[in-house]
């Protein structure tokens, strides 16, 4: 009796250790960070301090944040066909993890002459 109780402690710290590395955060940056990122990585993880998590990645990088933005540069075009064609008013930059889309809104003319102009000023000085 006494055996099955120390066999069920010990599974239990085993799953509790293996939850924390992957689920929390670590306070340290792992030896070999690079096998470590590719680990993570292939069990789909968040991959670790300082990387975007997928709520950020949807609210900065997704298509609904495209959508809110979309409206100042194509405001001809239909919220209907911006919503279901993306590619109308974006551009896909690639995936990220849990392959996650990246997408950004085109840029207006009048955006694009105020990068400009700021180049422009930068290289001038």
């Amino acid at each position: 009796m006494i055996l099955k109780y120390a066999i069920a402690l010990a599974l239990l710290i085993v799953l509790a250790a293996v939850f924390t590395w992957a689920f929390l955060p670590a306070r340290y940056l792992p030896g070999n960070r690079a096998r470590h990122l590719r680990i993570r990585l292939h069990l789909r993880l968040h991959p670790g301090k300082g990387f975007a998590h997928s709520f950020s990645l949807w609210l900065r990088w997704g298509r609904l944040a495209a959508l809110r933005r979309s409206g100042r540069i194509r405001s001809g075009l239909p919220l209907w066909y911006r919503v279901a064609e993306p590619h109308q008013h974006t551009v896909f930059l690639g995936r990220a993890h849990y392959r996650h889309a990246l997408r950004v809104p085109l840029i207006g003319n009048q955006r694009y002459q105020d990068l400009l102009n700021v180049r422009r000023d930068s290289c001038a000085a």
